[in-house]
């Protein structure tokens, strides 16, 4: 006979499993197990597309998209059938999430013609794993759990996922012969931007599922230093300066400036330094007025600059031409864009961008755009100012050069660790508060010493 009288113990009591990469099982997987799940699967993926991008199989590449599909609606199962209710931040960022997702239905409707699919799932999927991070997060700190990287599978994962990548990048380097500006694919990336933004994801993921941030400023120089892009670099200093950097920091980084300033001027045309040259030569002739960048072309602008290397120009191009496209519609396409791919199709250079902010502004319109902002501004206000901070400032600073909503790994690792790290330093403060209150409390309540007469 059963006994119903038997109370259950407490979640905190109950003895942890370990769990695999997806188990088999016909019962709907705990919330707290969410982030294993979200760490398997993205696993797979990027083993997938290794083998994929290795063996140039075109076929196995659909199959990795439509896998990337499938991957969010397993994660989005388990977030569902999550035991703990959100907190008051995840609420509000979850609030955001559909506003942002009634201005891209806003958009679809006003704008139906020439959708490009694949970039409207990965823009629409994305914010979502924002809301998965901080409620997997919320289920672990619920159930008192050690953080992830105590489990041998997890360790296991998160090595596929650098090695993988890495060595399918060797693999290309090789076929190259060891021409990175001759590769256009970057690994399983379509260039290097990408794959530098994915490193430094990696660096956020880690922080997640160790438990504790990687305090060092040198790892970070390295990561954007190591595919030789110079806006990951650049993101990576400004992140440093505006979180972390005191004293000692700064100190460094004007010295790790100053080396680079000087190896600029003796050696200008070797490696990435032969890049500097092209932008110090637009901003001056920029300034001076000889750079009209409606009417100029890219003929004049190789004769001007005496090179082709116009990097620089054609985004600040670009982008004049579709705030001209913009700023001339109607109050429809002000709120709700142009319709997804659309500043391709509208924009005199048929190009992205190159800057996500003015893409979904254009694309989705202004109140897409403002409830994607108001997303980041949550994390970043939950946040604040601490190593946990750096990468994922380092990816919203480089977001304003570059095209990342379409980066799917990238973009899908840095919601899920922003997600996860504002909820954990959320109640890290929260805890630091109560115990000044009750530390207060226990002060107040402390008897006087009454004075006894002589």
């Amino acid at each position: 006979m059963v006994s119903f009288s038997r109370k259950p113990r407490p979640l905190h009591a109950r003895p942890r499993r370990t769990t695999g990469w997806l188990r088999a099982t016909s019962a709907a997987p705990k919330a707290a197990e969410g982030s294993v799940l979200f760490l398997g699967q993205f696993t797979a993926y990027v083993l997938l597309l290794g083998i994929a991008h290795t063996v140039q199989s075109g076929l196995l590449k659909a199959l990795a998209n439509v896998y990337a599909v499938v991957i969010f609606g397993l994660v989005a199962f388990a977030w569902a059938t999550r035991e703990h209710p959100p907190s008051r931040w995840a609420t509000a960022v979850v609030a955001c999430g559909m506003v942002y997702a009634a201005g891209i239905a806003c958009s679809i409707a006003v704008n139906p013609q020439d959708i490009l699919w694949g970039d409207l799932v990965k823009a629409s999927l994305g914010p979502g794993f924002l809301v998965f991070g901080a409620a997997f997060e919320r289920a672990r700190a619920a159930a008192d759990s050690p953080p992830l990287w105590a489990q041998k599978n997890v360790r296991l994962m998160f090595a596929l996922l650098v090695l993988v990548p890495l060595l399918t990048w060797a693999g290309q380097l090789l076929q190259s012969g060891f021409e990175i500006d001759g590769v256009r694919e970057t690994s399983i990336f379509a260039n290097r931007n990408n794959a530098a933004v994915y490193a430094v994801t990696m660096v956020g993921l880690f922080t997640v599922i160790h438990g504790r941030p990687l305090k060092s400023l040198l790892l970070f120089m390295v990561v954007g230093v190591m595919f030789g892009t110079l806006g990951v670099l650049l993101a990576v200093v400004i992140a440093l300066a505006l979180t972390v950097a005191r004293p000692r920091e700064l100190a460094l980084l004007a010295l790790l400036i100053a080396a680079g300033t000087a190896g600029y001027i003796a050696f200008p045309e070797v490696g990435p330094f032969k890049r500097i040259t092209p932008v110090v030569d637009s901003v001056r002739l920029l300034l001076e007025g000889r750079i009209h960048l409606r009417t100029v072309s890219f003929g004049d602008l190789v004769v001007l600059l005496k090179t082709q290397d116009l990097s620089f120009l054609f985004r600040l191009k670009h982008w004049a031409d579709l705030w001209f496209v913009f700023s001339n519609a109607d109050a429809y396409h002000w709120l709700f864009g142009h319709g997804v791919g659309s500043s391709i199709r509208l924009s005199d250079l048929r190009l992205v961008p190159h800057n996500d902010y003015i893409r979904v502004g254009f694309e989705f319109g202004l109140v897409t755009l403002v409830a994607w902002l108001a997303m980041f501004g949550l994390v970043l206000l939950r946040c604040g100012r601490r190593w946990e901070t750096v990468p994922l400032l380092v990816v919203l600073i480089y977001l304003f050069s570059e095209n990342l909503t379409t980066n799917y790994i990238a973009m899908a690792f840095f919601y899920f660790s922003a997600g996860a790290l504002a909820e954990r330093i959320g109640a890290m403060k929260a805890h630091q508060r109560e115990a000044v209150r009750a530390e207060r409390r226990a002060g107040y309540a402390a008897p006087q010493a009454v004075p006894q007469p002589r």
